[in-house]
């Protein structure tokens, strides 16, 4: 099945549209099963080797047929965040399911919220999970499906990761930032800004999802893999190199308040969920581990500015599509201004002319 395709479930996503980019860039062919054909066909256009199938993951029998033939399955299904639970669980299920059918691997983005607590950084592969929330709970059972489909013929690599962004990316975390940034407005997080983070890079995740998966023949049947992306030693450290790279240096960070965020999530059922997870936001548990390095030796990531950058960029393309007119800095006529003073002010001064000859012979009469 080395030509098969490769099915990606929430393509129109941070993660599973990153890997469609990947596959596509590399001339693999791609299925995508998406519930909008229409928001899909914006994102890729008519990419060639990409079919699109209008679907859902929680429907079983579309996903089992749409597997059908695929060498892989990508499960980058990302439900909202108050709505895990069934819908998570319905399409992992699924997913399991299509595989044992189709003979497909599946890959699948795992996340630190089944750690729970645990500062003992870094975690490696082999740390075991210790949930403390209920959503921990949740990637904990998700995690073990996959696990037990693996001891049914299911091939399984979980791939660990931290914070997602880049170009694909749009959540609750990476927008307060790169977009507020993008136009010179006060970035905001969540938690403290004095404490070790780490992020992931999409298009960076991607590659090694899909490496990973071309590698799968020397796996073992289940394979639970950390990627450790980028560490910074602080929040505000990151949020100042976007700042820097959005040109708007010196620009503040302000976390959101708690008490603030808990008399919201009375009324609003995503923040109702964000406030349970509060512990990640205030301590750092961090992935390590030697496998990755170990599978793939001698990848290469991509630089933190220049991944900064590209987001960055991708931010500023909707932001014009969106208003119809070009970006500019939002200190750009004081900026013009200043630019003329300092080129009156260095122009050097032109000494007095002569008086001419006339006009001298005039004034000794």
């Amino acid at each position: 099945m080395a030509d098969a395709p490769v099915l990606v479930l929430g393509a129109t996503g941070g993660f599973g549209g990153a890997v469609v980019f990947e596959l596509l860039a590399r001339g693999r062919r791609v299925r995508a099963l998406v519930r909008g054909l229409e928001k899909a066909g914006k994102r890729f256009g008519g990419a060639a080797g990409l079919e699109l199938v209008a679907g859902d993951a929680e429907d079983s029998e579309a996903l089992t047929k749409a597997a059908a033939g695929c060498s892989a399955i990508v499960h980058a299904v990302n439900p909202r965040y108050d709505q895990w639970r069934p819908k998570l669980e319905d399409a992992t299920a699924n997913v399991i399911a299509a595989a044992k059918t189709s003979g497909a691997a599946i890959l699948f983005p795992g996340n630190i919220y089944g750690l729970g607590l645990q500062t003992d950084a870094p975690l490696d592969e082999t740390v075991e999970n210790k949930p403390n929330t209920e959503r921990g709970e949740l990637r904990v059972r998700l995690e073990d499906s996959l696990r037990a489909a693996s001891g049914e013929g299911v091939q399984v690599i979980i791939l660990r990761a931290g914070d997602f962004f880049g170009p694909t990316v749009r959540n609750g975390l990476a927008d307060p930032l790169f977009g507020r940034a993008l136009v010179g407005r006060t970035m905001r997080t969540l938690g403290r800004v004095r404490i070790p983070r780490q992020w992931a890079y999409a298009p960076d995740l991607a590659r090694a999802a899909i490496d990973l998966l071309d590698k799968r023949a020397g796996l073992a049947p289940f394979e639970i893999v950390h990627d450790a992306g980028y560490v910074v030693p602080e929040q505000r450290a990151f949020a100042a190199r976007i700042a820097e790279a959005a040109d708007y240096k010196g620009l503040g960070l302000r976390p959101f308040p708690w008490w603030v965020l808990r008399l919201l999530s009375k009324i609003d059922p995503i923040l109702r969920e964000v406030v349970k997870m509060r512990y990640l936001f205030e301590n750092s548990v961090i992935l390590g581990g030697h496998r990755f390095g170990e599978v793939l030796p001698g990848f290469a990531r991509t630089p933190l500015d220049e991944a900064i950058e590209a987001t960055l960029a991708s931010y500023k393309a909707d932001w014009e599509e969106k208003h119809g007119k070009p970006l500019t800095h939002r200190y750009a006529r004081e900026r013009a201004a200043a630019a003329a003073r300092d080129s009156a002010e260095a122009r050097p001064e032109q000494p007095a002319s002569e008086p001419a000859a006339e006009d001298a012979a005039s004034s000794d009469r």
